[in-house]
């Protein structure tokens, strides 16, 4: 077998003294709340290659003061260089891997490479995004033709990679910024056993531990981590926040921000975390842009749904059993309300969801929601008495949440509750 690390030594020497003669972002906590309106600010818009989602990302980390540049000196937004940089600080936390053009300028480099696919490498670029969702990541296929045009021109940059084929049963994207995990911001992508993205969340903790400051101080990170069928934890790639100076140039983010279904809470949900943490939030949207855009307007009602001492609450309680959350519906099926249900539910935030809804609407939710064993619907009139309902019905939408809300506990048996 070749040893990856006898190949490129002096650039990844170059590398990792750069990185660690280079001083860390300075990114520290407003000593008093800093709120400020996202709006069509050109310097957001410019240059900008990610989806919706960025512009809210991009704004985010821009009142944050954090560079946009910074880790991209190192060039860590190609595969084969984030490889190198992880296996240095965390040796094998990612699969073995060979840059393609130093195999090339080794002896008997093509008959190498041949025999590293057959002996269960394969070939990945290392540009690009969305190459799993689009399943064309393996490159194996090319060999031949990626072979002979590199041997026309000169890679200083290692367009291609040649890297060792995991047997992968789960697979999580997750988020991390600086040298946290944040969570509720953790998916499966492939699989069927979510409850381990928390033990993915702890692989990548022990891994930013290690990683120099200088790298992870403000830097916002989607990192995609795969489980083997012998439970062994590889990070495959790491797609980091920031102005990618090459493939599709322009400043990128993780593509669930942008997520159509998903992506108006998750910005909603990193808007908090960001208030919470550094005291820098997003309070209002421009009209122009509310109006341009349904995300907008969906961002801004997650937004202010959300509250301080619930997402307190859910962090808190990550490693906890027996929880409960409480939903109230009342008359309106807000679609937007039961997506973030679908949303707790795949961050298993909690074990049963009690949704309380006017009496009128049960049976299309109770049908909506069969199958789900984890939801329970509660009328509103099942509550009280029949007086009681009376006046319960003449209360504003707000003074009817609270009280039933409130009224729901009392018939909930869980230890831990939220209510939205």
């Amino acid at each position: 077998m070749i040893e990856s690390k006898k190949i490129n030594d002096k650039y990844l020497e170059a590398l990792i003294v750069s990185i660690e003669n280079s001083p860390p972002q300075a990114i520290t906590k407003r000593s008093e709340a800093d709120t400020f309106e996202l709006w069509s600010d050109p310097a957001i818009l410019e240059q900008l290659s990610g989806n919706i989602g960025a512009i809210f990302v991009r704004s985010l980390l821009n009142r944050l003061n954090v560079d946009e540049h910074h880790v991209f000196k190192w060039r860590l937004e190609n595969k084969y260089r984030q490889y190198q940089i992880l296996n240095h600080y965390v040796p094998d936390s990612v699969a073995e891997s060979m840059g393609l053009s130093a195999l090339l300028n080794t002896t008997d480099g093509v008959q190498k490479i041949r025999e590293l696919c057959a002996d269960g490498f394969f070939i990945k670029a290392t540009l690009g995004h969305r190459t799993g969702e689009n399943k064309n990541f393996d490159r194996t296929a090319d060999l031949e033709n990626i072979i002979l045009s590199h041997q026309k021109e000169s890679d200083q940059t290692e367009k291609w990679m040649v890297q060792k084929r995991l047997n992968l049963k789960e697979e999580f994207r997750l988020h991390t910024f600086s040298k946290k995990v944040i969570y509720g911001l953790t998916f499966i992508m492939k699989g069927e056993d979510s409850l381990k993205g928390a033990y993915a969340e702890e692989f990548v903790k022990g891994i930013l531990e290690k990683l120099p400051e200088t790298i992870s101080q403000g830097t916002l990170i989607g990192w995609d981590i795969g489980i083997t069928d012998n439970n062994e934890y590889y990070v495959i790639e790491t797609n980091v926040t920031g102005f990618h100076p090459e493939y599709a140039r322009g400043f990128q983010t993780s593509g669930y921000f942008g997520d159509t279904e998903f992506g108006s809470i998750m910005c909603a949900w990193l808007n908090h975390y960001f208030s919470l943490n550094y005291q820098v939030s997003i309070d209002s949207v421009e009209n122009s842009l509310l109006s341009s855009n349904p995300f907008y307007q969906e961002f801004m009602y997650y937004a202010a749904l959300f509250k301080k001492e619930q997402l307190e609450f859910l962090r808190n309680q990550v490693k906890a059993t027996n929880i409960a959350g409480i939903l109230y519906l009342g008359e309106q099926i807000n679609p937007l309300l039961t997506n973030l249900l679908t949303y707790f539910q795949i961050e298993n935030f909690a074990d049963t969801y009690y949704l309380i809804v006017n009496g009128k609407n049960a049976p299309m939710l109770r049908q909506f929601f069969s199958g789900h064993a984890d939801v329970m619907i509660l009328t509103e009139n099942d509550l009280f008495t029949a007086d009681q309902y009376q006046l319960i019905e003449q209360l504003s939408y707000e003074r009817r949440k609270k009280i039933c809300s409130y009224r729901a506990l009392r018939r909930i048996p869980e230890m831990a509750i939220f209510m939205l």
